[in-house]
């Protein structure tokens, strides 16, 4: 079973928050049913995600050893429509040797931050050279201290 939060406790009231970042909803990110499309949620954590990788100074594309996602979820808890901003909070959850779970608040900016959807993604270092994982990056590791 996937499981987006442990038995209905907050995100963020459980784990600690290590990035935010607003970002802008697109018209082209509408579908015909005149809100945003379920695929982009995950493309506004994806952005998030590469955001948070980049301001921690890490590299976001080959031939450096970069994040690569092994698992993700998102659960829906309401619409978002354009014109706006989603505010994306990422915050850090269990952290393996490779890898790292991170989960996600998506809140409506313009609707007084309501929630509208949560979710996580299992991201693994990933060596483009090897072909391989590899331990994360001192920075991340940083952040369970």
């Amino acid at each position: 079973m996937i499981e987006i939060s442990q038995n209905d406790v907050a995100v963020e009231s459980t784990l600690p928050k290590i990035f935010e970042c607003k970002l802008p909803l697109r018209f082209a990110d509408m579908d015909a049913d005149g809100h945003v499309n379920n695929a982009e949620y995950y493309r506004y954590m994806e952005e998030a995600r590469m955001r948070w990788v980049h301001a921690l100074g890490l590299a976001v594309t080959p031939p450096a050893p970069i994040p690569v996602l092994a698992a993700s979820a998102c659960s829906y808890r309401a619409p978002l429509h354009y014109p706006g901003t989603v505010r994306v909070e990422i915050y850090l959850g269990r952290m393996g040797t490779s890898s790292v779970r991170t989960h996600y608040l998506l809140r409506n900016s313009d609707h007084e931050n309501a929630i509208a959807a949560e979710g996580y993604g299992v991201s693994v270092w990933f060596d483009p050279q090897t072909q391989k994982s590899m331990p994360l990056p001192d920075q991340i590791r940083a952040l369970a201290r």
